[in-house]
Parts: C-alpha cells; structure tokens; sequence
C-alpha cells in the first residue's frame, strides 16, 4: 500500500467518525426537543380536563389560602396570580360552554 492511499484511507475514516458523530448529536437534540414537547401537552391537558367548577374551586381555596395568611409574600403572589389565570380558565370555558 502507497502512501496516498493510506492518506485517503485515513480521511475517509476520519469523515465516517465525523458523520457518526453528527448524527448522534442531532438525535440527541431532537429527544430532548420531543421529551419538552410531550411535557408541554401533558401540562394543557390536565389543565384542559379539569371541569371549570373544579377550576374555579381550586381557584377559590388557593385565594382563601392567601386571604387567611394576612400578608402577601414572593410565594403567596405567585399564587394570587395562578388563582386568577385559573378563574380566567374557568370563566372562558364557561363562556363557551
């Protein structure tokens, strides 16, 4: 075997390795991608099957919770906010139904 052909050898090896390594890249990032996509419906279908009394009723007790602390803090505002987009939830599929 001459030099260059060894050479040759050597690159076309180097470029399969190369390719293979691309590939296994490319099918990690697209199971994540698959794996965020599939947690995004899980969250909207719960959220979506869950009558809107049962939206509302869950939007009422986190608002009790809330009113019985007798102060707002960083937590009890995140839950003031989710208790309103419950209720906003809830009143639009009311609207709808």
């Amino acid at each position: 075997m001459t030099a260059p052909e060894l050479d040759r050898r050597e690159l076309a090896d180097r470029r399969l390795l190369l390719d293979r390594r691309s590939e296994e890249g490319e099918r990690t990032e697209a199971a994540a991608e698959r794996r965020k996509s599939e947690r995004r419906v899980g969250i909207e279908r719960r959220l979506a099957l869950q009558s809107a009394a049962g939206q509302m009723r869950t939007a009422i007790n986190l608002l009790m919770r809330i009113a019985e602390s007798g102060k707002l803090s960083d937590e009890d505002l995140r839950l003031l906010d989710t208790a309103m987009l419950r209720l906003r939830f809830a009143a639009e599929r009311l609207e709808r139904e």
